[in-house]
């Protein structure tokens, strides 16, 4: 098949548009539910906000239940306070780098309108000499969103607890696209291309298409569409973080346009540990699947990244769960940047991938 990338770019620049936090996913969740309508035999939302749409399953008698997933959310800021001159205090919804913050240009939305902002710097002109170099933490820095007063803020709707995002930004080159929040709406389009590829295409599994919540919150936002779906086998679609770039050649082999990822190692060792080994079969399994169809794979291994597969690996039974994913620049910056290319070769992989996954697939362990 070949892909309409032009179509492509035209649903992740609506994807990206959505403004949807932690918590906040709704214009997510109508978006993905629109686009899935008659490609499933069941689309449901469960009370957290999960996406679940349930394919080729009506014909099936103890059917080998497949759940492929991303997460739809975004990381940002949320309102801890309003200051009387108008200017807001904010904190970290998910991990927001602050060395990016200052000058960045931010986006709140209430009742349906927009309001363009700012994180507050101080000028240069008056920025003393050893300060020039320091960044500040998130809870000394400001919002300035051109409020006058409290008055006016709180007459907008907004108040202490309001999301607020980066601007919405999209602009390509090609096949690479820069924009705000690919992580993780280029794991959405995936999935809304891997479900129009297989609907009318008889599985050998019952094949669930998951849209997450959460994830940049606690990666536990999954964990109800795990227990109820209790797959055989899941696999979670997210970024992996290219290494291309000047200031991180040497430290991985990931780049753009190199292919897919595979996840062979994620580990987080701050707060609650977790991350994702994965299946040692069901690696093999990817490997001779992307061999046979001759899809490149990158095998990556990162500390401090983790995905949804950190914690619901170890929901019901235990599951065999695999991180699959595309390169991704300027990871939870304000702008990232993704090849088209490497995203088709992952459809591609998993196209092809659940073609194969029925109960005659081993996957147990000892």
């Amino acid at each position: 098949m070949i892909p309409d990338y032009q179509k492509w770019k035209e649903v992740l620049r609506e994807l990206t548009s959505c403004l949807a936090l932690s918590g906040y996913e709704d214009s997510v969740i109508r978006y993905v539910k629109e686009k899935l309508a008659g490609k499933a035999e069941e689309i449901g939302v469960d009370p957290l906000g999960n996406v679940i749409a349930r394919m080729n399953s009506s014909k099936m008698k103890d059917p080998y239940r497949v759940m492929v997933f991303a997460h739809m959310d975004e990381l940002g800021m949320i309102v801890t306070k309003i200051e009387e001159d108008g200017f807001l205090r904010v904190e970290r919804l998910g991990g927001i780098p602050e060395k990016s913050l200052a000058g960045t240009t931010l986006l709140i939305e209430v009742d349906g309108k927009r309001w363009p902002g700012i994180v507050g710097t101080k000028s240069h002109h008056v920025t003393r000499q050893d300060e020039k170099y320091k960044v500040l933490p998130i809870n000394e820095t400001y919002a300035d969103f051109g409020f006058r007063s409290k008055r006016d803020v709180l007459a907008a709707g907004i108040s202490p607890g309001t999301p607020v995002g980066y601007a919405r930004q999209f602009f390509d080159n090609g096949s690479i696209v820069f924009s705000n929040t690919l992580d993780n709406r280029v794991g959405c389009l995936a999935l809304l291309e891997l479900a129009d590829r297989l609907q009318a295409t008889e599985l050998p599994c019952e094949l669930y298409i998951v849209f997450s919540v959460q994830e940049e919150f606690n990666l536990r936002g999954v964990l109800p569409a795990i227990r109820k779906v209790n797959p055989h086998l899941a696999i979670t679609l997210d970024i992996t973080i290219a290494t291309d770039t000047p200031d991180l050649k040497g430290s991985a082999d990931i780049r753009l346009g190199g292919g897919p990822s595979m996840g062979m190692y994620t580990f987080h060792g701050r707060g609650t540990l977790g991350g994702l080994i994965p299946n040692p079969k069901l690696v093999r399994h990817v490997q001779k699947i992307a061999r046979e169809h001759d899809i490149p794979l990158q095998q990556a291994v990162f500390m401090g990244i983790l995905t949804d597969a950190s914690f619901s690996q170890l929901e019901n039974d235990g599951i065999p769960m695999i991180d699959l994913g595309y390169p991704a620049r300027y990871t939870h910056a304000p702008v990232e940047a993704v090849d088209l290319h490497d995203v088709e070769q992952l459809i591609c992989l998993l196209e092809k991938l659940v073609l194969t996954c029925d109960h005659r697939l081993d996957l147990s362990r000892g």
